[in-house]
């Protein structure tokens, strides 16, 4: 027999090789089908449906947990419950935010965030618009989170997505110096997330109980301190160190890459310029290792002393420790406290920023962050959004302090307000949302803030208990509230002890308002209420009745439709609504929903006057 007849012909060897390449692939096929069928494994979208409301969709609450292998393991934080709608409104305007604890409005919660603030701003200025400002937010992430949250947000087709995000580099989830799977090369952090979509790889993972955090996880829950010690593996990255470097490289990169699959998909991007309290004590200040420690200490001490009786040589003592310590945090804020007693407000600033950037528990951006964002603002359909200058063109001298600045990162209320604000006039200025209808002025804008008595008291709260804690103080302790002289501080002092829960407070606080005659504060909190709730008819007539009576006619429109919409044969939604649009002079709608009340009704004599009134002035 001639051997050439056993040889296979180059069609049949391509045959077998396409065979012999397929077989894995279709094992891999068949058992990720069967894993998902049989339920191994767990998927947690960015989005899920309202599970009673099925016109409304919400962030998923569980989100957190797609990062760790063991989902139970997972941190306690969760993107603040906000509906929007399933579809998205026609001629409606949608936004979505995206960053860390100061985007999500830490510590006050939805309304203080910037899509609270910028929603409410939105709604304000475009009454005729449905607007929609989607957060998604949360505490303790950075860009890896946002990077990886970003193909689901362009499928809820947004106008626009806003970014204010940098604290969490180095220590939020997954961060060069995180607890919570961090500390590994950029490149494994990405291919570990797209790891995580997939059954098999998490059924391996539980199998193995290997995750890139090491198994860290369990023993961080069992600590019963502040999220911010339980978050901090590497409490030492000195300035300009490999790990530190990583950090930077870490956000340029997936700052560049979430910037251009959102440019891809025609979406303009707007990122925030961060800011953080320059004027606070670094948390580690130390001048690093193979240094006098001493002379470090002894330095600085002079320098302290001198600073209380003679600010001019204090100024001398501390710029010989900043050039003798050039990596001590505390040498150069005592430096920047000696320029700001002599007057040099430029010169602290820099003295100041420079005792930032080598604070080594990095809770608070570098500087260079924000060259960073400029340099990813760069390009077609990105914008930055200076909210640094905003801050300084508010704070004394120009420096960002406690006026406000909480503590280290988190904005006080006028903080947010200005957050808000400054993103608001970069959406104006790039056409993003047209001319406004009514043109509020900052100061108008302020007092209508969507921030409730209840919600700023326990905001309060929470800042006292965090300034309790590491790393404000080596001696933890729980702070003791005041005594609650109003209905509003019980109220707070009830959610914050997990007595009410959020909405309950706020039902109770605005039956509180209506039945004192505060209309003001009645009109606020209706309206807060009617904005979590989409899909109340009740809060929705209520917060509709309440703008006519403050004679804000066209915002009460989009309320009362909504109301007649979920309540068509409700007669009082229905009358409300004629109203509202016969205040608008949109007498032809006005008539037919009258006559559908007389439908309802046929002896109504509200509704017969109206159409008589409206039959008059037609004439």
């Amino acid at each position: 027999m001639n051997d050439s007849n056993l040889t296979p012909g180059p069609g049949r060897r391509r045959l077998f090789t396409s065979i012999a390449l397929a077989i894995p692939v279709l094992f891999f096929i068949l058992a990720e089908a069967t894993l998902r069928l049989a339920g191994v494994g767990e998927h947690y979208p960015l989005f899920i449906d309202h599970p009673s409301q099925p016109d409304y969709q919400l962030a998923n609450p569980d989100a957190i947990k797609r990062f760790f292998g063991d989902p139970a393991q997972a941190p306690a934080m969760r993107i603040e419950t906000v509906f929007f709608a399933s579809n998205k409104p026609k001629d409606g305007l949608r936004i979505v935010v995206q960053g860390g604890s100061t985007a999500a409005g830490f510590p006050y919660g939805f309304g203080a965030s910037l899509s609270g603030m910028l929603e409410q701003r939105l709604r304000r200025a475009y009454p005729q618009r449905p607007v929609e400002v989607i957060n998604t937010a949360m505490s303790a992430v950075n860009s890896y989170t946002l990077l990886d949250f970003a193909d689901e947000i362009i499928e809820v087709e947004p106008d626009a997505v806003l970014i204010y995000a940098g604290h969490n580099e180095y220590l939020g989830i997954l961060g060069v110096g995180s607890a919570y799977l961090g500390g590994q090369p950029p490149w494994l952090t990405r291919w570990y997330l797209r790891l995580r979509q997939l059954h098999l790889f998490q059924w391996l993972q539980g199998l193995f109980s290997s995750t890139p955090d090491n198994g860290k996880q369990g023993a961080l829950q069992a600590d019963q301190g502040t999220m911010m010690s339980r978050v901090a593996r590497d409490k030492d990255i000195e300035f300009g160190s490999r790990a530190y470097r990583r950090g930077v490289a870490q956000f340029q990169v997936n700052l560049s890459a979430l910037v251009q699959r959102y440019t891809d998909a025609g979406i303009p991007v707007f990122i925030g310029t961060l800011v953080s309290n320059e004027t606070q004590q670094p948390f580690i200040g130390s001048p690093g290792m193979h240094v006098d420690h001493e002379r470090w200490r002894q330095q600085l001490a002079k320098a302290k002393a001198l600073l209380k009786t003679d600010p001019a040589e204090a100024l001398n003592a501390a710029a010989v420790a900043t050039q003798e310590f050039p990596l001590s945090a505390d040498a150069f804020h005592l430096l920047g406290q000696a320029r700001l007693a002599q007057g040099d407000y430029a010169g602290a600033r820099q003295a100041l920023q420079a005792a930032r950037d080598r604070d080594r528990l990095r809770f608070r951006a570098p500087g260079v962050f924000n060259d960073l964002i400029a340099e990813a603002s760069a390009g077609d359909g990105v914008y930055a959004v200076d909210v640094q200058a905003a801050f300084r063109d508010a704070a004394d001298n120009g420096i960002l302090g406690d006026a406000l600045l909480l503590e280290h990162v988190h904005p006080t209320l006028h903080g947010y307000f200005l957050l808000a604000d400054a993103f608001f006039d970069q959406l104006q200025q790039q056409a993003i949302v047209g001319t406004p209808m009514h043109d509020l002025d900052d100061e108008q804008a302020w007092s209508e803030a969507p921030v409730s008595e209840v919600d700023r008291l326990f905001g309060e709260y929470k800042v006292g208990l965090i300034k309790s804690n590491w790393p404000f103080t080596e001696s933890p302790s729980r702070p003791r509230l005041p005594v609650a002289d109003s209905v509003p501080a019980m109220l707070a002092q009830q959610l914050y002890r997990q007595q009410t829960d959020w909405a309950s407070a706020h039902s109770q606080l605005a039956q509180f308002y209506q039945n004192n005659g505060q209309r003001d504060r009645y009109l606020q909190t209706v309206l807060i209420l009617a904005d979590a709730f989409p899909f109340r008819s009740r809060l929705q007539f209520d917060a509709g009745v309440a703008l006519i009576e403050a004679g804000r006619h066209r915002q009460a429109l989009n309320y009362l439709y909504r109301a007649g919409q979920q309540a068509p044969r409700d007669i009082n939604v229905l009358l409300a609504l004629s109203h509202a649009l016969i205040l608008n002079r949109a007498h032809d709608t006005a008539r037919e929903v009258l006559q559908r009340v007389l439908i309802l009704d046929p002896g109504n004599m509200t509704a017969t006057k109206a159409l008589r009134q409206l039959e008059a002035v037609s004439n």
